[in-house]
C-alpha cells in the first residue's frame, strides 16, 4: 500500500489539475520529495509529495490498516500574487478531502481521507511561493 503512489495517481488523473502545473520531462510537474536539481519553472507551479510525516499501525486483529499524514506541497514564482497557487491548493484539498473512495491504492483501499490547507509552506529560493495541503489517509490492506 504506497500512500504516494495512490496521491500521484489521483493528482495526474486531474485535468484541471495538471493543467495549472509546468511540464517537466514531458509530463506535469509532480515530484516525490524534491523537485529535480535541473528543474525550472516557467510560469506554472510544481508539486511535491512529501514523504509521510506519520504513518501509524491503526491495524485490528482481522484488518491491516495504515494511518498516514502526508502533504502535498504546491511552489511557483512569486509574482506578487498569491491567488493562483492559492486557487490551485484549495482545488487539490477538494480533490481529496473526503473522497476516499477514489483513491486508487495498489493491493488496498482507502476507508479515510480529510485534508486541510491550503497554508503557507516555507522556501529557501526567495523567488518562490509555497503552499501545503496535508493529508490524512486510512488504507486497508485487501
Amino acid at each position: 500500500m504506497n500512500s504516494t503512489a495512490a496521491i500521484f495517481a489521483r493528482l495526474n488523473g486531474s485535468l484541471s489539475i495538471i493543467d495549472r502545473l509546468d511540464i517537466y520531462e514531458g509530463r506535469a510537474a509532480i515530484f516525490n520529495d524534491r523537485a529535480t536539481d535541473d528543474f525550472q519553472f516557467s510560469g506554472k507551479a510544481a508539486l511535491v509529495i512529501a514523504a509521510p510525516s506519520s504513518d501509524i499501525d491503526a491495524s485490528t486483529f482481522s484488518e491491516t490498516i495504515r494511518d498516514i499524514t502526508q502533504d502535498v506541497r504546491l511552489y511557483a514564482r512569486d509574482t506578487g500574487s498569491t491567488a493562483a497557487i492559492d486557487a490551485l491548493g484549495r482545488d487539490i484539498r477538494d480533490l481529496f478531502h473526503l473522497q476516499a473512495s477514489r483513491l486508487e491504492v495498489e493491493e488496498g483501499t482507502c476507508s479515510l481521507a480529510t485534508a486541510t490547507g491550503p497554508v503557507a509552506a516555507p522556501t529557501t529560493d526567495p523567488s518562490l511561493v509555497g503552499r501545503r495541503v496535508q493529508l490524512r489517509l486510512q488504507l486497508k490492506k485487501d
